[in-house]
């Protein structure tokens, strides 16, 4: 549906769509004065790509008394889509693969045939509080939209970063607005595994990521846990995902969040799996004090 969508719009339709999202900063709704100075569309011509943009509902209207219109996750996600197609890095976009509290992923092939995803963030479906306490980077941000454009920039700048160090992250592609794409790992989530054939390795193979992120990149993931977590179809080799809450290394705060995320994995692996090692060993490894845990 998005990519039927993205073919179809006019010139003029990506024009107030830009508008909108230009002005996300300056107004919760763009009047509709300035859509027209900036869009540089005749009034007439204004009229009928609002009335189709608003069907379409890439863009919604304020209340009966507000002449100023906004742009809906929908309308960037065209202008995103828009962006890494005539870029030439997305040739299409498949189905609805899943939705999270924070985004939504579809497949997605890029131009050179290459299997793939798009994730397109939707912070704002957990609570406010919720948002403060892992996504701090967020909270001086009022609008929802800009919140999941900072976080998909910070989560693709993350990957690329830490896939010169380790082969357990997603590989990114590219980035637009509030979209990701990145590699399709065939994999299923950590805390869905009753079983694993060598679960300390797995756990061994997860932390080194966590000592890469922390001695190579400088940065702590942040909310580390299970539910972060894939692993191949093999059950052997594990990815982390979700890096957009990470904290850089210079973060006050950093190795109080660093403790948490390592004893959350290490709590997690003791209790489903019966694997024992000690915050005390894990943190010197991560920490680079010890070469082997």
């Amino acid at each position: 549906m998005l990519q039927e969508i993205v073919g179809e719009l006019s010139p003029a339709d990506l024009k107030v769509l830009r508008v909108l999202d230009l002005m996300l900063n300056r107004y919760s709704y763009v009047p509709l004065e300035i859509i027209e100075k900036r869009s540089r569309l005749s009034p007439k011509q204004l009229m009928r790509v609002v009335a189709r943009l608003t069907e379409l509902k890439a863009i919604v209207k304020g209340g009966a008394n507000n002449r100023g219109y906004r742009i809906t996750y929908l309308g960037l996600d065209l202008l995103a889509l828009y962006s890494l197609t005539h870029k030439g890095l997305v040739a299409y976009i498949g189905p609805l693969l899943g939705v999270g509290k924070e985004s939504e992923v579809y497949s997605a092939k890029l131009s050179d045939g290459v299997d793939a995803l798009i994730k397109f963030y939707r912070i704002g479906r957990i609570s406010f509080q919720k948002v403060v306490r892992f996504r701090g980077y967020l909270v001086d941000k009022t609008d929802w939209l800009i919140r999941s454009k900072i976080a998909a920039e910070r989560e693709f700048k993350a990957l690329q970063m830490l896939h010169h160090y380790t082969s357990y992250v997603p590989k990114v592609y590219g980035w637009n607005r509030h979209a990701v794409v990145m590699a399709r790992i065939e994999g299923i989530e950590l805390y869905k595994c009753r079983e694993l054939p060598e679960p300390d390795m797995l756990l061994k193979r997860i932390l080194s990521v966590v000592r890469e992120a922390y001695l190579k990149v400088g940065i702590v993931h942040g909310d580390l846990s299970e539910y972060n977590i894939l692993v191949s179809r093999d059950l052997r080799t594990p990815y982390i995902i979700d890096w957009p809450q990470y904290l850089y290394r210079d973060d006050p705060a950093h190795f109080k969040i660093l403790e948490r995320d390592v004893n959350q994995l290490i709590k997690f692996f003791k209790r489903r799996y019966k694997v024992v090692l000690s915050l005390e060993r894990a943190l010197k490894y991560v920490k680079g004090e010890v070469d082997e845990v």
